[in-house]
C-alpha cells in the first residue's frame, strides 16, 4: 500500500471514527424529549417523572385515560420553577403534561439573559426549538392512552414564540404566554397557526422583555377571525398583571387558559 493511499484510508477511518462519536440532529433533538419530564395525575397522585418511566405507565393505561395531553415548551432560560408549576397546574386540571429540555441538548447556545431581559442572542434557536416541539408531539401521539385529536402545544416566551410559529403536527389548539407575535426577524413574526385552528395568546401591555418598537404589539393582529376559541388578551393597567411577563400565576389568566383548554379538549378541535 502507498503512502499516499496509507494516508487517505487514515484520513477516512479517522472522519469515520469522529463522525460516529458525534450525535445525529435527530439524535440531538430525540434527547430534548427523553431527558424532559411528565407532570400528570397518575392513581389519584400529583406526579412529575422521567419520560421513559412515563412511556411505560402511559403505554399500559387504558385508552383516553386523561382529558387531552399538553406539549409545554419552556422559555429561553430553560426547565425552571415556573415551568414546573405551569404543569402542575395543567396537570391537576386532568391533563397528561410534556415538558422536553431543550438544555438537554449536548450543544445548547445560550439565547438569552434573563437578568438583562436580553433575548436574540442565538437566532437559529428557534429552528431547533421547532424541531424539538415536532418530534414531541409525534411522540405524544403515538401514546395509545392519548387521544391525538386532544394534544394542545403551549409555551412560555422563547416557546411561546416556538408555539406561535410552528408549522408541522396538527394539535387542538395553540396557548401563547408572554409573546406578542411582533419581532424584527420575519421567521419570528407573526402566528403561523392555521386560520381556524383554535389559538389563546396572553400577554401584558408593559412586559419588560418588549418595550423596543419592532416587539410592541399582540398576537391578535395577526388573526384573521376572532372568536372564543381563536382570542388574543392583553392585560393593561390596573391589572395586576399588567407588566408580568410569565402570567400563569395569575388568577385571570389561568381561568382564561383552563377554559381554553377545556373547550378544544372536551370532543376534540
Amino acid at each position: 500500500m502507498s503512502r499516499r493511499v496509507r494516508l487517505l484510508a487514515g484520513a477516512l477511518i479517522a472522519f469515520v471514527v469522529n463522525a460516529s462519536a458525534q450525535p445525529s440532529v435527530d439524535a440531538e433533538v430525540a434527547r430534548t424529549f427523553e431527558n424532559g419530564r411528565v407532570h400528570a395525575r397518575i392513581d389519584g397522585a400529583l406526579r412529575e417523572i422521567k419520560v421513559s418511566q412515563a412511556i411505560a405507565l402511559l403505554s399500559n393505561a387504558p385508552p383516553r385515560s386523561f382529558r387531552g395531553a399538553v406539549v409545554y415548551l419552556h422559555g429561553c432560560d430553560g426547565v425552571n420553577d415556573l415551568s414546573v408549576k405551569t404543569a402542575d397546574l395543567l396537570a391537576t386540571q386532568g391533563y397528561v403534561v410534556f415538558v422536553p429540555d431543550s438544555f438537554a441538548r449536548t450543544n445548547k447556545p445560550v439565547s438569552c439573559e434573563p437578568s438583562r431581559y436580553l433575548s436574540g442572542l442565538h437566532r437559529e434557536v428557534l429552528s431547533w426549538r421547532h424541531a424539538e416541539a415536532d418530534y414531541a408531539l409525534r411522540r405524544v401521539k403515538n401514546l395509545p392512552s392519548i387521544d391525538p385529536s386532544k394534544i394542545v402545544l403551549m409555551g412560555l416566551s422563547e416557546g411561546a414564540i416556538t408555539a406561535a410559529t410552528y408549522v408541522g403536527e396538527a394539535v387542538a389548539g395553540r396557548v401563547i404566554e408572554g409573546w406578542t407575535c411582533h419581532a424584527g426577524w420575519p421567521e419570528y413574526r407573526g402566528l403561523w397557526a392555521p386560520p381556524d385552528e383554535p389559538a389563546l395568546t396572553l400577554t401584558s401591555q408593559d412586559d419588560p422583555w418588549f418595550q423596543q418598537p419592532e416587539l410592541r404589539g399582540n398576537c391578535g393582529e395577526f388573526m384573521t377571525n376572532h372568536s372564543a376559541l381563536r382570542r388574543s388578551v392583553v392585560f393593561r393597567a390596573p391589572h395586576p398583571a399588567a407588566s408580568w411577563h410569565d402570567l400563569m400565576w395569575n388568577a385571570d389568566a389561568r381561568r382564561l387558559v383552563f377554559d381554553f383548554l377545556d373547550a378544544v379538549t372536551r370532543n376534540g378541535p
